[in-house]
């Protein structure tokens, strides 16, 4: 028989072999790494970018209601009052680190910080001026749109949403979100609860009143 037609041949040496089986496992395991995850049908597309544009143009808004804020060790808790009026925002904080009082507003410009002993501060950045104050740095312009269940304009880490396109899960600006309940009655749905976290800092919203 000639050696060259023997189906056997080239199995005699599986040494010589073992480079090709190992490209096809490499192969193999490179395209499994490389499946992609199921998106969003076109319904739930089309349901949640219907929703982002109805939350963009909630523009006037209050919610009232309790904020929890871990940083490492340390802690606080207060009420709060957001009241936002396009770029205009006042938010009232009663009660974060024993201080009574915090009154933050700012303009899209800028933002002005006044404490309970009627000490006063400005500066272009809320969030540097809120770590200064309190000691914790607080995504204020992101969460104008996080608060209302809408992902802020830039690029998105991850997304998850219902069938109805509300918010379960967002990942941006190196902020993880979870949304574990909405209010039943505000039009559109608004969240009532909100976790936030990133990195060893965590931050609880309970939204006890809309009014839109």
């Amino acid at each position: 028989m000639r050696s060259d037609l023997n189906p056997y041949r080239s199995f005699r040496n599986p040494a010589r072999r073992a480079p090709v089986w190992i490209a096809l496992l490499a192969s193999t395991a490179w395209l499994a790494g490389c499946a992609v995850a199921p998106g969003p049908s076109p319904e739930q597309a089309s349901a949640r970018a219907e929703r982002q544009q109805e939350l963009t143009r909630l523009t006037r808004w209050q919610a009232v209601g309790r904020i929890g804020v871990i940083n490492g060790q340390d802690g606080w808790h207060a009420n709060f009052q957001w009241t936002q009026h396009e770029r205009d925002y006042r938010i009232d904080l009663i009660g974060p680190l024993g201080q009574g009082r915090v009154l933050i507003q700012g303009d899209g410009q800028q933002v002005t910080i006044q404490t309970q002993d009627g000490q006063s501060q400005t500066a272009p950045d809320p969030d540097s001026l809120l770590e200064r104050t309190l000691g914790v740095r607080l995504p204020v312009e992101g969460l104008r749109y996080w608060i209302r269940g809408a992902s802020e304009p830039g690029p998105i880490a991850a997304l998850q949403t219902d069938a109805s396109g509300r918010l379960l899960r967002l990942e941006q600006k190196g902020w993880i979100l979870e949304y574990p309940a909405y209010s039943p009655s505000a039009s559109p749905a608004l969240p009532t609860r909100i976790v936030a976290r990133r990195q060893d800092l965590s931050v609880k919203l309970v939204i006890d009143q809309w009014t839109l």
